[in-house]
């Protein structure tokens, strides 16, 4: 089973008029739910509360202020440890530790310093869902182990 909840039309934030979403007028289809082409998240019908990306088209270094959390209406729940990180404020200290496991990534990117910015971006993100998920009240997931 396959869900899309990636920004193919620029709808999980408020594009430049620059961006070609907006130049071949893919954002226009963002009104209507049944234009949305859904594709880059899989599941599996037996865990469907693992998902697994399989394309990023994240956009870190868009403006925050333009953000519209679009991609997370029907999500009613996340797991409850990526809750628990978030909270902790230990989010960059533990990718810092994941991506030092890649020795050629972590050098190509410069290290610690070449990769502060990204994660201070990440961080900073991490906390912005964090509050959205207090406002709404979304609930913790429980994660089984396999």
């Amino acid at each position: 089973m396959v869900h899309d909840r990636l920004d193919r039309y620029c709808c999980g934030f408020q594009p430049d008029p620059s961006e070609s979403c907006v130049q071949e007028l893919l954002h226009e289809k963002c009104r209507n739910p049944s234009e949305l082409a859904l594709v880059h998240i899989l599941i599996q019908r037996s865990k469907p509360s693992q998902l697994v990306f399989i394309d990023n088209a994240g956009r870190p270094l868009h403006p925050e202020e333009k953000l519209n959390f679009r991609l997370l209406q029907g999500i009613d729940g996340f797991p409850e440890t990526a809750v628990t990180v978030l909270r902790s404020g230990c989010l960059q200290n533990l990718l810092l530790q994941s991506l030092y496991v890649d020795e050629e990534f972590w050098e190509s990117l410069g290290g610690s310093e070449g990769l502060r910015p990204w994660l201070q971006t990440i961080d900073r993100r991490g906390q912005i869902l964090l509050q959205y998920i207090q406002k709404h009240n979304l609930t913790g997931i429980k994660e089984s182990c396999l």
